[in-house]
């Protein structure tokens, strides 16, 4: 299911954006602080070890991790669910996220000039980071989320899928939790994915 064509804004150059393995970072976009805390540092740890850190610039956990890698001026790519011209990038809250991306990684995207970011392109876009990628790994996640559909994605296309272990009475912490039970690897620091 690779697209035949790949859309890429970034002051880089192509071959610097995806030189070296890439990890997506998913979860939910109604993060606790605890998500919140785990996406920056898993993601700014992960950076730090020269891990290009993947996800999808959606407000809650997919911000945190393209924040976490930026702080420690490392690469991140976000996957859009529109094209990539400013006027469809979103959430517009993210947009100024976006100008940083660019800056030291990119933004990319398979739909052509013109698609406004809605819900029904996500499903692609979740397509996208798991096949860029080595591995996925899931920081809160309800039972039914766009996170375990990359993750479900990334077993399909042969890939790691690990799991942020949740509290066992958060609804945020169900999908993670979940996954871990079917197999997910466990990851409670950044050496578990290294």
């Amino acid at each position: 299911s690779a697209p035949s064509i790949l859309y890429v804004k970034s002051n880089l150059e192509i071959i610097e954006i995806f030189s070296g393995p890439i990890i997506a970072v998913v979860g939910s976009r109604k993060m606790t602080p605890y998500g919140k805390q785990a996406a920056y540092i898993f993601s700014r740890d992960l950076a730090i070890s020269g891990i290009t850190v993947v996800s999808g610039m959606a407000l809650g956990i997919d911000a945190e991790a393209h924040l976490g890698a930026l702080e420690a001026k490392g690469k991140t790519i976000a996957v859009l669910g529109s094209s990539l011209e400013d006027a469809n990038i979103g959430p517009r809250t993210n947009f100024n996220l976006s100008r940083k991306i660019i800056e030291s990684g990119a933004l990319v995207s398979d739909f052509p000039l013109g698609i406004q970011s809605i819900p029904g392109n996500f499903p692609a876009r979740n397509r996208l980071m798991a096949g860029l990628t080595l591995g996925t790994l899931v920081i809160e996640a309800a039972l039914e989320s766009g996170s375990l559909i990359t993750a479900n994605l990334a077993l399909e296309f042969n890939r790691e899928v690990f799991s942020v272990p949740g509290p066992i009475f958060s609804e945020s912490s169900r999908g993670t939790n979940h996954l871990l039970k079917s197999g997910a690897k466990l990851a409670s620091g950044v050496q578990d994915i290294l």
